[in-house]
């Protein structure tokens, strides 16, 4: 290895991504993330970026390279970056659903976010530490996936937005930071431009720290509500976690975590096709009104979209996660009901008619869905499918003209 490792460096915080870390080594070792990505190998001074895919992969030379550099072992390293949650994520599993390049990762209809993450401001505050005061807490791998819409610990939704300047946060124009030349911004401040034409010379950064702002509002005044979105969001946790249960029932039967993820996918894009004929598996009246105004959203994006081009693709449209975490949080717990509940004849047939109707209303959209690579077999039985061999290709994805 030629690099030289830095003087000093940082102990990862739990489940801390790879932008995190670099952000937090720059103020600690008082330079700028532009030249803590050029001493790891991670991107060129002169560009003062890191590329998208850094934070989803490196490959085998590069992670020694970085982990030499960094003074991580590899292990750190490696749990610094987001492909390896796809071991239980479905959407980053390369056996279930193949991926080639950041590239299709980028797609809102992978339920990853690369492009930018979410954040918790009390996770971001850290504790009273000399070391959380300086430094701030950790940005967490997990934000970047769209099943977390909430914070199990502070019992409060996850934001996506700069309170201030409405960029959402870690969006960047060019790699995964913005302005990565800046070296006097804390990790926790938002480093948007306010203006288009900004350059970090200029000093128009927003520099709003995601710490500030209103975080004291519940996730809803309706207490059974909350209490479910919770719940949920711990169930979603334990999935992910590298202890967590090696499998979770799908339609009565175990199937891999993160096959139940890409189920979970599934069935969340044909509640919004189909609705209200999931309205019964709503827990509270609240997620259903959540929903409803989601639904609703979307068919009138759908619609507008065919209006100015009849031929225009409109699947990702109900295929893609929720903007708002409350609208996740409440269409993942009437899935994740669906699914629970299709361990009984009755059950399975309230998810054969879930398709039957999003079939009718949008059915090439709708058989996009079931065709989904690494979608479990009980789900399209349970859709009244046949069940796929192995190593039978899906259908032929639709064309622009088809897909409507």
């Amino acid at each position: 290895m030629n690099r030289r490792p830095l003087s000093r460096s940082l102990v990862p915080l739990d489940d801390e991504s790879l932008a995190g870390f670099v952000l937090r080594l720059a103020k600690y070792t008082g330079c700028s993330p532009a030249v803590i990505a050029d001493r790891m190998g991670l991107g060129q001074y002169y560009r003062a970026a890191m590329p998208v895919g850094s934070l989803l992969t490196l490959s085998s030379e590069q992670l020694a390279e970085c982990a030499h550099v960094a003074r991580l072992s590899h292990a750190e390293m490696e749990g610094l970056l987001l492909a390896p949650l796809g071991r239980r994520y479905g959407p980053l599993n390369h056996q279930l659903w193949p991926w080639s390049g950041p590239q299709q990762l980028t797609y809102l209809r992978r339920w990853v976010y690369l492009r930018n993450t979410q954040f918790c401001s009390r996770c971001l505050t850290s504790d009273n530490s000399v070391f959380g005061v300086l430094l701030g807490g950790s940005w967490k791998r997990r934000w970047h996936l769209a099943v977390s819409f909430a914070c199990a610990e502070h019992r409060r939704l996850l934001k996506r937005n700069c309170p201030r300047c409405q960029h959402p946060a870690q969006a960047a124009r060019a790699g995964i930071i913005e302005h990565a030349a800046e070296e006097d911004l804390h990790p926790t401040q938002c480093r948007a431009s306010i203006h288009w034409k900004t350059s970090s010379k200029s000093g128009l950064i927003c520099g709003t720290y995601l710490t500030d702002g209103p975080n004291n509002a519940p996730i809803s005044s309706d207490p059974s509500t909350r209490n479910e979105l919770l719940a949920l969001q711990g169930r979603i946790d334990t999935l992910l976690s590298t202890n967590g249960p090696d499998t979770a029932a799908s339609c009565g039967q175990p199937v891999p975590v993160a096959q139940y993820f890409l189920d979970l996918r599934a069935v969340a894009a044909l509640i919004f096709i189909s609705w209200p004929q999931a309205r019964p598996s709503a827990v509270t009246p609240t997620l259903a009104r959540v929903i409803s105004g989601e639904a609703t959203r979307r068919r009138q994006r759908a619609s507008d979209t065919l209006r100015r081009a009849k031929s225009a693709p409109i699947g990702d449209i109900f295929l893609e996660p929720p903007t708002r975490p409350m609208a996740t949080g409440a269409v993942l717990s009437t899935a994740e009901q669906l699914l629970n509940a299709a361990c009984d004849s009755e059950g399975r047939a309230a998810l054969a008619e879930l398709y039957q109707q999003s079939e009718q209303a949008r059915p090439t959209v709708s058989r996009r869905i079931a065709d989904t690579p690494g979608i479990s077999p009980v789900l399209r039985s349970s859709f009244g499918l046949p069940v796929r061999r192995p190593g039978t290709r899906p259908r032929r994805r639709a064309t622009a003209q088809e897909a409507r």
